[in-house]
């Protein structure tokens, strides 16, 4: 875990220029799938409206990446 918190004084598309940064220091592939998916995740927080569509499927596409990921593992396991 490490220890990013939001600030404040920044836009939220700073902040989340920042977060994507610190996940990339920490973990560069799932960083990766964030940032595949950030358009989906905007969608939830677009002038503050909370979009329980939306929030799903950046869930579902999340939960997708995450499968994919888990299968080419697995692949390259057995090669």
């Amino acid at each position: 875990m490490t220890d990013f918190s939001l600030d404040d004084c920044k836009r939220f598309p700073e902040n989340c220029k920042a977060f994507l940064d610190n996940v990339k220091s920490s973990d560069p592939e799932m960083a990766a799938i964030l940032e595949a998916n950030w358009s989906k995740l905007l969608a939830v927080v677009c002038d503050g409206e909370r979009d329980t569509k939306a929030r799903t499927t950046f869930n579902e596409a999340i939960a997708a990446a995450l499968d994919d990921r888990l299968v080419k593992d697995a692949e390259a396991e057995s090669d």
